[in-house]
């Protein structure tokens, strides 16, 4: 028959029970910056057991540099919680895209030990991220269609005008306009290549003579 005390042993505290009910992952933090103690959202969001979290310091599980580090310091500094909001704790072990809301706070009963709770961001604010991404690139494909537009109009009117005096220049002259007229159309093809953030199309490859290239250079 099973004793009160092995009882005791097996059924979690009030307090275990609690943060194990607890759908955000909840870490304890020694002033060594170990891990003392996570509750199961922990394990999941880790994808490790408490027993090997409680093996590992938090530096080890989060980025290089990340800023939960420094409020940890800062709460262990003021005895004040902070809150951080849209922190990236994403690694190559649980995956590369983890934003969370961080509540750091100390615990006052053990002195220097600090309370963490991370709150994962929901699905519609990742959702609003990738629209926000996505707005970006329209953003980017619109001036590049606007920055060819200007740029290409001047560039033709500087050719044009290139041709002209090309046909009175001398010999040696020739060799110079014939220079602007190569430098405009380089410049047409740089933009050309602007343009394709909106173009869908396969990216048209082919041979390039290396030795024009190098006399190009030469003239320059």
């Amino acid at each position: 028959m099973t004793s009160s005390a092995e009882h005791r042993r097996v059924v979690p505290s009030d307090g275990e029970a609690i943060l194990n009910a607890l759908p955000n992952p909840v870490l304890l933090i020694a002033p060594d910056g170990k891990i003392v103690d996570a509750n199961i959202a922990a394990e999941s969001f880790f994808e490790i057991s408490t027993q090997f979290l409680q093996r590992q310091s938090l530096k080890e599980l989060v980025p290089f540099g990340s800023p939960l580090l420094t409020l940890i310091d800062q709460v262990r500094a003021t005895g004040s919680p902070v809150n951080e909001y849209k922190v990236d704790l994403g690694t190559p072990r649980i995956g590369g895209d983890r934003q969370v809301d961080l509540h750091v706070a100390p615990l006052t009963e053990r002195p220097g030990h600090i309370v963490v709770m991370l709150q994962e961001r929901t699905i519609a604010d990742k959702m609003d991220r990738q629209l926000t991404h996505r707005s970006a690139a329209r953003s980017v494909i619109a001036l590049a269609a606007m920055l060819a537009h200007e740029i290409k109009n001047p560039l033709s009117g500087i050719r044009g005008a290139a041709q002209l005096l090309e046909q009175q220049a001398s010999s040696e002259d020739r060799m110079l306009t014939r220079l602007i007229c190569d430098e405009a159309d380089r410049i047409v093809t740089l933009v050309d290549r602007m343009e394709v953030f909106g173009d869908d199309r396969p990216v048209a490859r082919g041979p390039v003579n290396i030795h024009s290239v190098l006399d190009h250079v030469k003239r320059l």
